[in-house]
């Protein structure tokens, strides 16, 4: 279970507990629970700063806020040390409905768990290095606290290595997804024998929208929103910003650190092709072909990642079926297998 699925099922049990608590308090007490779904607001919101804006996130603040408005008259009486004698019937009947509510959202989370793979299990291990800095200057790892995180790496690698070197897959996510919605998608990558780097990245010179809309957790719903309801605005603002993307596709290169003989494969999904072509046409000798998902027959949510997997709520939004099995995942990374395979047959015939 993510780090997510806990956060969110801690802010709908403390909404459970308060919405609850006419069954179990004492009416002659201090009020003291009706604070309980107040705090269930508040990390509602820290949800949704540290994980991202989402269907899923929008619905439970939502919710939160929802509990804490109709709980407002009571904290008011537990501020002015007022002592409970007994509950209004209103409030009961809005309890009982939250409290209904509230069971029924965490059954949803259960029902829409994202798909999980064991790496270790797998044979793959995984690196995120968390940095700073920008394009211009360079990135340092985050070592101290209060740093802004402008990039976050991953390197997933086989544990069995290979004698004739490596054979490198680059990724860089589309706007509409980040590395976290590719996840089992890299790890099988790896699990087939190659080393693999991808990124998320959020710096100062790399910008798509603006200050507020380009901040970590707010850009993905942007570009969801705008794919979705302007495809033709969303190309354009690819196309505007190819820059951005070279440089991310040369920061993870720089950070693989290919040796000679070794070769590297670039990957893309959604109208990076004109970034991959800019950067193989100035590494040629290291680059030895480019691939992009899009293109890939049987991939039902093309330009999003492998939500059926990963996002099962956006999944299911959007009329797909959610997939636990990683079935999805194994079949693009099948597919690029294929694709390097032969490009490396093609290289060794010539």
């Amino acid at each position: 279970m993510t780090n997510q699925i806990q956060a969110e099922l801690l802010v709908l049990g403390l909404i459970l507990l308060g919405s609850s608590r006419f069954l179990f308090v004492s009416h002659t007490r201090k009020d003291s629970m009706a604070v309980v779904p107040l705090v269930g607001f508040i990390i509602s919101i820290f949800n949704i700063v540290i994980f991202g804006v989402s269907i899923r996130e929008i619905i439970i603040m939502q919710f939160s806020l929802w509990a804490t408005i109709w709980n407002f008259r009571s904290m008011l009486r537990l501020l002015s040390d007022v002592v409970v004698d007994h509950y209004e019937l209103k409030l009961v009947i809005i309890s009982v409905i939250n409290v209904i509510a509230s069971v029924s959202l965490i059954f949803a989370v259960f029902n829409f768990l994202p798909a999980s793979v064991n790496a270790s299990k797998m044979g793959v291990t995984e690196k995120i290095s968390v940095l700073h800095g920008n394009f211009k200057n360079g990135f340092s790892e985050i070592k101290e606290p209060f740093k802004v995180t402008n990039a976050k790496i991953w390197n997933f690698e086989s544990s069995v290595s290979n004698p004739s070197g490596r054979t490198i897959v680059v990724f860089v996510p589309p706007k509409t997804a980040n590395v976290e919605i590719y996840r089992i998608f890299l790890q099988k990558l790896a699990k087939n024998g190659y080393s693999v780097y991808a990124g998320d990245f959020y710096t100062s010179d790399g910008k798509w929208f603006n200050r507020f809309l380009d901040m970590p957790f707010a850009r993905r719903f942007a570009f969801l929103f705008t794919y979705l309801r302007d495809e033709e605005r969303f190309k354009e603002i690819y196309r505007a910003n190819k820059t951005v993307l070279v440089k991310e596709y040369e920061c993870l290169l720089k950070e693989a650190a290919p040796k000679e003989g070794e070769m590297v494969f670039l990957l893309s999904e959604n109208d990076a092709g004109e970034a991959m072509k800019t950067v193989w046409e100035q590494n040629e000798t290291l680059i030895k072909g480019t691939y992009d998902l899009t293109f890939i027959d049987n991939n039902p949510s093309k330009g999003l990642g492998p939500i059926e997997n990963t996002d099962p709520v956006l999944a299911w939004h959007l009329g797909l079926e959610k997939d636990r099995s990683g079935y999805i995942s194994s079949h693009l990374a099948m597919d690029v297998t294929d694709f390097i395979s032969r490009q490396i047959i093609g290289m060794d015939g010539e």
